[in-house]
């Protein structure tokens, strides 16, 4: 397979734009976050003694990711990132060593939830920011590449995201194993007050996606959205109500609930195979699938519309867990992981993609995070239910329920592309 050729200037006017540095700067800003959710996980179900409650209070902090994290994104689009990262950072470290001292105590179930919900609605959500910063880097591109820039933006920054979410439990797993179930935790205080800083300071906060001028080619959804009067200046947040937007927040719980129902389906599964300490290993081969369909997106020719992908890659996912719902042993179900991870990796990036195109030019921070909070939520929530599920019957089920989400992510991305055909004709 090789890139288009204007892939390669596209990374080297990126990479020009905002120094090579930036890279791995953004990807550690990512792991806090990506490390929250499993070490709340983990030191719940050590100190507490409950799986029950663990998944109780992750789903509670996903829910304050779901309630902040759009805040975040709207404050940033008024006030600028810097200012609103340095001060989720320095909220999150108090938060942090606060739930650390609880979770290890005797206080309510109440005093725990309210204190995971906190913890997720202020850990910094890197993720998106980086994206609406290389979008900026991508705006100044030549006319001929502009398309192109925004495709290897959104491809590069799933591969990130995913690397960071199979690193993240990674690493999770290790601290708790060599040194503490609090340890986890620890290390992302610190990441957060040091990192989280450097990123936030960082020159690239300035760099915001521009409006789209008229002279700029727009594809069929930039037409659309300016039809809708959404890239207008001063957009207020009611305007982001449309049935475009509310779609993409729904393809993405969606795509968060597979990968919540995949999880806890597979640990259910090792567990009767007597291989439950490769869990980690085996669902990494989903997140394999992720960032090579993610990475295989910059080369599809633009003929392939965004809301092909999405049809495509949802039907792919489908495939993948209805593998699931029949494999036997580990082979097949590192085949059908592998399946599934390229169907919800390429979903991911044409989702994203979609949203920064529909979103206004100064909202951009507001879809980007609020797509990514959903993402999140989507995997608690779903977590937290299938595995009440998994216990009270058999893995089988969380990968039903993994299943109807991918096809419910499939019936919305045929929604989505019908509405778009309708629109354009």
């Amino acid at each position: 397979m090789t890139l288009p050729s204007t892939s390669p200037r596209v990374f080297r006017m990126l990479d020009r734009a905002v120094g090579r540095p930036y890279f791995p700067l953004a990807f550690v800003g990512r792991l806090p976050f990506a490390m929250m959710i499993v070490g709340v996980l983990t030191i719940t179900a050590v100190e507490q003694g409950s799986l029950a409650l663990a998944g109780v209070l992750a789903a509670s902090a996903g829910l304050g990711t779901a309630v902040v994290g759009p805040l975040s994104g709207a404050l940033s689009d008024r006030l600028g990132q810097r200012v609103v990262l340095l001060t989720l950072a320095a909220c999150s470290v108090v938060i942090a060593l606060t739930f650390l001292v609880l979770v290890q105590s005797t206080v309510s179930v109440f005093v725990l939830i309210a204190g995971a919900a906190l913890l997720g609605a202020t850990t910094p959500q890197v993720a998106p920011f980086s994206r609406a910063r290389l979008l900026g880097a991508a705006g100044d591109a030549p006319v001929a590449m502009s398309e192109r820039a925004r495709t290897v933006v959104m491809s590069y920054e799933s591969m990130a995201d995913e690397a960071s979410f199979v690193l993240g439990p990674v690493i999770v797993g290790l601290a708790s194993a060599a040194i503490a179930p609090w340890a986890p935790l620890v290390l992302s205080v610190v990441l957060t007050a040091t990192v989280i800083p450097l990123f936030a300071v960082h020159p690239t906060a300035r760099l915001v996606p521009a409006r789209r001028t008229r002279t700029e080619p727009a594809s069929d959804l930039d037409t659309t959205a300016a039809a809708k009067g959404l890239h207008s200046p001063a957009t207020p947040i009611s305007a982001l109500v449309t049935a475009e937007l509310v779609t993409l927040v729904l393809a993405m719980l969606a795509v968060g609930g597979i990968f919540g129902a995949t999880l806890t389906g597979l640990t259910g599964l090792l567990e009767q195979l007597g291989a439950v300490e490769q869990t980690g290993l085996l669902y990494g081969a989903m997140s394999i699938g992720a960032i090579a369909t993610a990475l295989a997106m910059i080369a599809l020719p633009a003929s392939m519309t965004l809301e092909r992908r999405w049809v495509a890659a949802a039907v792919l996912s489908v495939v993948g867990l209805a593998l699931l719902l029949l494999s036997d042993g580990l082979v097949i179900t590192v085949i059908a992981l592998f399946v599934s991870g390229c169907g919800v990796g390429a979903s991911l990036v044409a989702l994203f993609s979609l949203g920064a195109i529909a979103a206004p030019a100064d909202r951009t921070n507001t879809v980007l995070v609020t797509l990514q909070s959903s993402l999140v939520v989507g995997q608690a929530l779903v977590t937290a239910a299938s595995g009440a599920l998994v216990d009270a019957a058999s893995p089988q089920v969380a990968f039903t329920l993994g299943g109807t989400l991918a096809l419910a992510l499939t019936v919305l991305a045929l929604t989505h592309s019908m509405r778009m055909w309708r629109l354009r004709r």
